[in-house]
């Protein structure tokens, strides 16, 4: 198998990069510092014998041809592609600078959007094609934290329920995945309402459900309950809610 990690060098990218790389795939490692993917690949090369070529794009900025053009020139084909990247911030509770609710938008959303549509005509009609995407939680419900984050997010996945009515006339799967909270970087420190679970558990779960027509479902999968909980909570009650 041959596979694209897009958001590689942390957190969850990081994590699903070993296990792919640990069930043999040869692997495209994309993240915007080359520092940061070069010794990424190296010990993945090195301790499972797999091929990785790192190759560092700014999602906000590149030509999403040239990220499609680098993983096939590395690659060939491709049977896997992996949205992981993603952007959130404190200061989103209300008004931000433009430039930074760009960003997030930009991420969380439309970048994701432009790689998919980039890879999309190599990844439609293999049969062993799958384009696994990362919401969050945070998409359930509108509400004052983590407004344009969540937004950005709930329009992803969006956009994966129609990819996925697409590719049900070819061959490719999609899985998609509302991802409560992972034990990273991101969370550390942080005094968080629920538990975060490893990214190591994460995608390995991720890699077992390749193959699978998948809409979008929970990780971990309690996060459901929790949700919909808060999705049916009337607005009297809601709106007095700090979240």
């Amino acid at each position: 198998m041959k596979s694209v990690v897009v958001g590689a060098s942390a957190g969850l990218g990081r994590a699903l990069a070993e296990e792919l790389a640990e069930r043999g795939h040869a692997l495209v490692l994309i993240a915007s510092d080359q520092q940061d993917l070069d010794p990424l690949a190296r010990d993945l090369a090195l301790r499972f014998d797999v091929e990785v070529a790192p190759v560092a794009f700014d999602l906000l900025s590149v030509d999403p041809a040239a990220v499609r053009d680098a993983a096939v020139g590395a690659l060939g084909t491709i049977d896997n592609l992996f949205l992981i990247a993603g952007l959130s911030t404190s200061e989103d509770a209300g008004p931000l600078p433009d430039a930074l609710a760009g960003q997030l938008i930009n991420l969380n959303f439309t970048a994701a959007v432009r790689v998919i549509n980039a890879f999309l005509p190599d990844l439609e009609n293999n049969p062993a094609g799958n384009i696994v995407g990362i919401g969050s939680v945070a998409a359930a419900r509108g509400r004052r934290n983590n407004s344009v984050y969540a937004s950005a997010k709930r329009g992803l996945e969006f956009y994966f329920e129609t990819l996925r009515h697409h590719l049900a006339r070819h061959s490719c799967r999609t899985q998609f995945y509302r991802m409560g909270y992972i034990d990273t970087g991101m969370t550390l420190g942080q005094a968080l309402p629920f538990p975060a679970i490893p990214p190591q558990l994460a995608a390995r779960k991720i890699c077992n459900n390749l193959g699978r027509d998948q809409g979008m479902v929970y990780m971990p999968a309690w996060w459901f309950a929790i949700m919909t909980v808060l999705k049916f909570l009337p607005w009297v009650i809601f709106r007095k809610l700090n979240i």
